[in-house]
């Protein structure tokens, strides 16, 4: 959990806000170079980062006695299940800085991330859940992301587990990319 809550929330959103505000965002809108780069450049710089936050963790895991039962290949899917899970989430801030162009609102946007940490297996087993909380955690990605990166870690290459935490990956990265985009777009046309 430590290594998701390091690298959820991760972005440049700020920066893009900032150039939205100073006109910069405008004045690349006149060269032309495709819409969509504008984006991804940011996501792509993004994910470097992320994976360079991920790894100190994990190295301070390390470093206090946590064995990984898949070895150095199982630390590698690790540190790139926690980069995609990171990028994946970056298209909400993304989304909220080309829609308001707001600071303080991409600020905020971590806190889309909470009840994705709190309704999940971090802290209890899935079996002592019920209710309303059962179902949350049912339908929370960040479940079955937790479920991957915890087989890596303890039980070793469980695939239908690997297989789930790159699926949540996905339809988190196809939800938050579209709204990304989806903006992107708005602001263009704005523009």
């Amino acid at each position: 959990m430590a290594v998701v809550f390091a690298v959820t929330g991760v972005s440049r959103a700020n920066a893009l806000v900032t150039d939205i505000q100073n006109g910069y965002l405008d004045r690349l809108l006149l060269t032309p170079v495709r819409r969509g780069t504008l984006l991804l450049g940011l996501m792509t710089a993004d994910f470097v980062l992320i994976v360079a936050l991920a790894v100190p963790v994990l190295l301070l895991g390390l470093a206090l006695g946590i064995h990984v039962a898949t070895g150095f290949g199982g630390i590698v899917v690790f540190v790139l299940l926690a980069g995609l899970w990171g990028l994946a989430f970056t298209g909400f801030p993304y989304a909220i800085a080309l829609r308001t162009g707001n600071p303080t609102a991409v600020n905020n946007a971590f806190l889309l991330f909470f009840p994705f940490a709190f309704l999940t297996t971090a802290y209890l087993p899935q079996e002592a859940m019920t209710g309303w909380l059962a179902t949350a955690v049912k339908f929370n990605p960040t479940t079955y992301l937790l479920e991957g990166m915890r087989a890596l870690m303890q039980t070793g290459w469980e695939w239908a587990s690997l297989g789930k935490a790159l699926l949540a990956i996905a339809g988190m990265g196809i939800i938050s990319f579209t709204l990304a985009f989806r903006s992107l777009r708005g602001r263009v046309k704005r523009n």
